[in-house]
């Protein structure tokens, strides 16, 4: 197990300050489906987000598709053109090394959500189980499981209004401060008059 928390440690200044959204986005997560962790993960746009996937990706309550997802975005494909031992304590930055020795460990066995091509796409992972052909079991420094490579099982995620980043007034602000795939506008009148107005515009009443 890789965890990013410690209370009690000492103050590391290499440690990258959390934003205060993150710690607020992470408390939420604690107490909320693994739905909206793997909504959350959807909405991930760069490498600026490593941080609070590497925090979901330590928790042992993660679900298996949440890693998986966050396997696939690490480009697996390169790591197998480019072989190296995995770090025994991978930071942020390796999100690859991340996966496999938390699963080496025992995380990512509970399996309820489904691993959808959003997630996935189909040629990454046709492209991933061909270059794995290339290399005899045991030829590279680490072992990819085989449920990553096939990932099969699981049911469809649904998050209602009320835990939607999208609908709910209360995560919005948290999400697009973070810069997490969330509307432009705010959910309630600020998104209800912004629509009117595109509304009005497309009719050419109004030029604002």
């Amino acid at each position: 197990m890789v965890s990013p928390d410690n209370q009690n440690a000492p103050p590391n200044p290499n440690r990258v300050k959390v934003s205060e959204s993150e710690v607020a986005l992470r408390r939420i997560l604690r107490d909320a489906p693994q739905d909206l962790w793997l909504d959350t993960i959807r909405r991930t746009r760069s490498d600026a987000h490593n941080g609070l996937i590497y925090w979901m990706l330590s928790q042992p309550e993660c679900d298996f598709a949440i890693a998986a997802h966050a396997f696939y975005r690490s480009n697996p494909v390169f790591h197998l053109e480019n072989p190296k031992p995995l770090s025994l304590k991978p930071g942020p930055w390796d999100i690859f090394s991340l996966v496999l020795v938390n699963w080496d460990t025992g995380f990512f066995r509970t399996h309820n959500l489904r691993v959808e091509p959003v997630d996935v796409h189909p040629r990454v992972l046709a492209r991933l189980n061909q270059k794995m052909l290339a290399h005899p079991r045991g030829s590279l420094p680490f072992q990819i499981p085989k449920e990553l490579l096939d990932p099969q099982g699981g049911t469809s995620l649904l998050v209602p209004p009320r835990l939607s980043p999208d609908e709910a007034k209360h995560l919005w602000p948290i999400y697009a401060d973070l810069g997490l795939s969330v509307p432009d506008t705010a959910p309630g009148m600020p998104r209800r008059v912004e629509r009117a107005k595109g509304l009005l515009k497309r009719m050419g009443i109004s030029n604002t």
